[in-house]
């Protein structure tokens, strides 16, 4: 005989990859009352013009009752610049419910989203190009690539910003504001709402935290931060000490502390 108890909550999340085609239109109607909850100044009629312009989403559930708690969306596409081919990966509308907020399911899978990219296109660089208009999405840049900008470690080299130049002018003509590194919009198309992931003092004392502030005064209006990240070996390298065990974790931290005093200069 079926069990009839109905699935609990878990609390936590899991990812899984969903081609965009395929949504359900339940599914649909669930991530746009997502996206509501959290932004203002946002129709469903531009939700669904963005979401249909992407190749994937990243659906986050509930592990327990497979509840929708959060999505971010994706598009893969190839550009050129200065007579060399790349591949743009461009993650669009990302959001998380707030009782979620912290958790590591959305990292790693995106985190595997990229990899995937990468070796499908060993020959030709990728980027993961990103715009921001709250804190948390440009911290799923800096915690997952070790090679973005803007930065406040590093200025951007001048191909990478040529590259985000492009990318931003040719998906959002003038609303790109080079000297800002912004998207700035005569009419809001869509913000935070008031209260939704809002920098304290406290925040503000995180670098990056701080940096995006900074670079994106106008973010409490809708204001978005283009970003770039490069998807190279040090991602690979990175991606294999994050999903390591603690014990190969501890053993990796000891060999490359061994190697540095081994080739420190005399």
């Amino acid at each position: 005989m079926l069990s009839t108890k109905l699935r609990q909550p878990s609390g936590q999340l899991r990812a899984v990859v969903f081609p965009i085609r395929l949504l359900t239109p339940e599914t649909r109607t669930t991530m746009w009352t997502l996206m509501e909850s959290y932004y203002a100044e946002v129709t469903q009629k531009q939700f669904e013009k963005d979401l249909n312009q992407k190749d994937d989403v990243i659906l986050l559930k509930d592990s327990g009752d497979d509840s929708l708690q959060g999505f971010t969306t994706v598009q893969v596409y190839e550009e050129s610049y200065q007579g060399k081919e790349f591949v743009a990966v461009y993650s669009g509308d990302t959001i998380i419910a707030d009782g979620y907020w912290g958790q590591q399911a959305l990292h790693r899978a995106f985190y595997r989203y990229l990899l995937q990219v990468k070796l499908r296109n060993l020959s030709k660089p990728v980027y993961w190009y990103l715009i921001s208009k709250g804190y948390k999405t440009y911290l799923l840049l800096t915690r997952n690539v070790p090679n973005y900008y803007p930065s406040h470690k590093h200025r951007t080299p001048g191909f990478e910003a040529g590259i985000l130049e492009q990318l931003s002018v040719g998906k959002f003509g003038e609303a790109y504001k080079k000297d800002q590194g912004v998207l700035h919009f005569d009419t809001c198309l869509g913000r935070l709402k008031r209260g939704v992931a809002s920098v304290d003092t406290e925040l503000l004392a995180h670098d990056d935290i701080r940096f995006f502030v900074e670079k994106n005064p106008g973010h409490v209006d809708g204001d978005e931060l283009c970003c770039l990240g490069k998807l190279d070996a040090k991602l690979f390298t990175s991606f294999l000490f994050k999903t390591s065990t603690r014990p190969v974790r501890k053993i990796f931290r000891r060999v490359k502390s061994r190697s540095k005093r081994l080739f420190a200069p005399s």
